[in-house]
């Protein structure tokens, strides 16, 4: 099977990264608490501006895309999969890597960079454009993915029409349910799914 894989909060735990270093930045920058943990986005838990937003992740944004590792489980369970065949697309709509300049090139290195480095065995890089909705959902069509690992709304609604999408469960998808779309908790709870098709629907 051709099976895509998302990075910001699928391969890495983003949220976990934010509610560790956000409360503190903008409580001290800002003077502003956390008003909502659930969301995806900064914006939302936070109820900041576009410009507070910008600010936090000036400053994180490097620290967070080098150097926050891998899920547990992620490098053993897509080496398995590698290695019963399947064919491993990353799909990321990761901030600047669609861009056309040296930030754009640098944060696509960079990505490429932590995968070799947390060990990610891959086919495929795709890079679809964070400022449009459906872009996974194109990527998706172009590789044939019969399985999308995922962890965003917007995302699993957007392909869950077309192909299987196994829903990394956090708090700000709590509701994400539906045909095609199958909820797990880890790692190994991905392989177990993929490893029986019948389970991916639901």
């Amino acid at each position: 099977m051709n099976i895509g894989i998302d990075v910001d909060g699928v391969l890495t735990d983003i949220h976990s990264f934010n509610l560790q270093h956000a409360p503190k930045f903008f409580k001290k920058r800002f003077n502003r608490d956390v008003a909502d943990e659930t969301p995806y986005d900064i914006r939302d838990i936070f109820k900041c501006p576009e410009s507070e937003y910008k600010a936090y992740w000036k400053k994180y944004l490097l620290r967070y895309a080098i150097f926050e590792p891998a899920r547990k489980g992620a490098k053993a369970t897509v080496r398995k999969l590698h290695e019963d065949g399947h064919k491993i697309y990353i799909i990321s709509k990761r901030v600047f890597t669609c861009q056309d300049n040296f930030l754009g090139k640098l944060m696509r290195f960079i990505v490429r960079n932590w995968l070799w480095r947390n060990g990610i065995k891959h086919h495929e890089i795709v890079f679809c454009d964070n400022d449009i909705a459906d872009s996974k959902k194109t990527a998706c069509l172009e590789k044939r993915i019969d399985i999308m690992v995922d962890d965003e709304p917007v995302n699993i609604y957007s392909v869950a029409p077309i192909a299987k999408v196994i829903c990394f469960a956090t708090s700000y998808n709590r509701d994400c349910e539906g045909v095609n779309i199958v909820r797990v908790q880890d790692w190994e709870e991905v392989y177990g799914v993929i490893g029986n098709p019948r389970e991916t629907s639901c």
